[in-house]
């Protein structure tokens, strides 16, 4: 391929849309502020994204990716291919993959060649929502503390019959280490949004018989750690076709304790219960919520009871009226045959920065040397949600991982450090 179409096709599939700025020979331009910015360097991986034919051209598409966000830099030439030209991913090796995936998809053959030291100013790591089972199609929503600073990001996939199918969550507060888990059936941050609730979700396996065998019971009851006349008591079912029947147990998880050394606080509370959470409106006491007798994926609770968050020990009945109210946001569904337009774009701003996506790809905009405001790419995908720093942003981005009958985008959230 002649250098000039490649250095285009290179530039337009990275999300640049910088006219004439790959003719063939044209030199490297400098961006708008000369002032050297010099970033600790962190761990980054090195992707090759093209070949140019002479050292000029691969020096314009490098000035090019970098205005467009991206931390580039030729390599040797290597006869006949040209000049490489490479992207250093401000992450690890799921973050370029991630990338090199989309890459692929637009045609080109992206390499991702190794570990490379970054200087791109950030630090950036995915987590999936949901490691789990995704279901027939999934829904996703979202919540931001007051402050901007917190949020509960879940994906809620949907079963046949709209049976109860377990979800996955993060929950993340800025300065603090984010928490994923998958296979639970509720989650909610607490009112001081440094505490999360989640109700793990425990299944009996399906069968062929009327009813569910004592062994599977006890299987059930050793999954939940507690005993079986108790799980059983609590149990609820989970098909309108067979007979399969659920169980919860609650968790407390405490991420202010949290640092370099020492990990989150989780407490498992003693009880099979936890169908749906909330928290007292003065988050002293969780509320734990009970199915109705005809139970649906997305049905609500038909009784709340207040318990103590550390102990389990009950405080009474309450009102679901009474309860801290939580504004969900909802959000694009995901399943196979609904395309997610990762064209759009959206925009969320403060504390300093504004994240961006806009053609596919997602920048955190932030002041470099105190004169302008530079791009940085933070991966592919659609931004949904951001806190107000951009450390974490909730996004839908193409799953290189995906099978052919599942979804082909997923929901992540980007894990943003400014270094």
């Amino acid at each position: 391929m002649p250098a000039l179409r490649r250095t285009k096709v290179a530039v337009i599939a990275l999300g640049a849309a910088i006219a004439g700025a790959c003719n063939r020979g044209e030199q490297a331009r400098p961006s708008a502020d000369t002032t050297a910015v010099t970033h600790r360097p962190a761990a980054g991986t090195l992707v090759r994204v093209a070949y140019v034919a002479d050292s000029s051209g691969a020096a314009a598409l490098v000035d090019s990716l970098g205005r467009e966000g991206w931390q580039a830099a030729t390599g040797s030439q290597r006869p006949p291919n040209g000049w490489a030209v490479g992207i250093i991913v401000p992450g690890d090796t799921v973050l370029a993959g991630a990338i090199a995936h989309v890459l692929r998809a637009a045609g080109m053959q992206p390499q991702v060649v190794g570990a490379q030291t970054s200087t791109s100013g950030i630090a950036v790591s995915v987590v999936a929502v949901n490691r789990g089972t995704h279901g027939m199609s999934a829904r996703v929503r979202w919540v931001s503390s007051q402050d901007r600073r917190g949020l509960l990001v879940v994906e809620d996939p949907r079963g046949a019959e709209n049976d109860p199918v377990p979800n996955g969550f993060v929950f993340a507060r800025e300065g603090l280490p984010p928490v994923q888990r998958d296979s639970s059936w509720d989650a909610a941050a607490a009112t001081d949004w440094k505490r999360v609730a989640y109700s793990r979700a425990y299944t009996t396996r399906p069968g062929e018989s009327d009813s569910v065998p004592a062994s599977e019971w006890r299987r059930l009851a050793r999954g939940v750690g507690l005993r079986e006349s108790i799980v059983r008591m609590h149990a609820f079912p989970t098909s309108g076709m067979v007979s399969a029947f659920g169980a919860a147990r609650t968790f407390v998880v405490d991420v202010s304790v949290a640092n370099d050394s020492t990990p989150v606080r989780e407490v498992a509370l003693p009880i099979a219960e936890g169908w749906r959470l909330a928290w007292a409106a003065n988050g002293s006491r969780l509320a734990i919520g009970a199915p109705a007798d005809v139970i649906s994926d997305d049905g609500q609770a038909s009784r709340w009871r207040l318990v103590d968050p550390e102990s389990g020990a009950s405080r009474g009945v309450v009102d679901a009226a009474s309860l801290a109210p939580v504004q969900w946001v909802e959000g694009p569904t995901i399943d196979a045959s609904t395309a997610v337009d990762m064209t759009q774009r959206r925009a969320f701003r403060g504390g300093g920065v504004a994240v961006e996506s806009e053609d596919g790809w997602i920048r955190l905009f932030v002041s470099d040397g105190g004169r302008v405001r530079v791009p940085r790419i933070i991966g592919p995908g659609i931004a949904l949600a951001s806190t107000v720093s951009g450390e974490f942003v909730v996004a839908i981005a193409p799953d290189p991982n995906a099978k052919a009958y599942e979804p082909p985008n997923h929901l992540i959230v980007y894990h943003t450090i400014r270094q």
